[in-house]
């Protein structure tokens, strides 16, 4: 499987050049890609994710614009738009699990339609 950038990077970056409406990530009016790749001018604090990809600024921007040098395989843009729908997070059985246990909750398929009356 290919390398996938983590989802704080990928969602607003790849959406609007796959869905055709711009070239290039910097291109794309509302997209941060210009402030992490490039060094712009921004308001916004940068993400944890984005500070462990370097350790000054101009290593994590070379790291920032190497995420997006290749195309997602479309089997992880598959997996991605699946776990989307199923608001489900993509990882092996031990990451799942580690989730249900942090939050409390249960991942997987509900049961379909209305709840059974009593």
């Amino acid at each position: 499987m290919a390398h996938i950038p983590p989802a704080p990077f990928t969602a607003p970056f790849t959406n609007p050049v796959t869905a055709n409406m711009v070239s290039k990530p910097e291109q794309y009016r509302w997209s941060s890609y210009v402030v992490n790749a490039w060094g712009g001018e921004s308001c916004l604090t940068p993400h944890a994710e984005y500070i462990k990809l370097g350790k000054d600024n101009e290593s994590r921007r070379l790291a920032y614009r190497k995420l997006f040098t290749s195309p997602i395989a479309d089997h992880d843009v598959y997996l991605i738009e699946r776990a989307s729908d199923y608001c489900h997070p993509i990882g092996d059985d031990r990451f799942c699990l580690q989730i249900e246990e942090k939050y409390g909750i249960h991942l997987g398929q509900s049961a379909r339609g209305r709840p059974k009356k009593r």
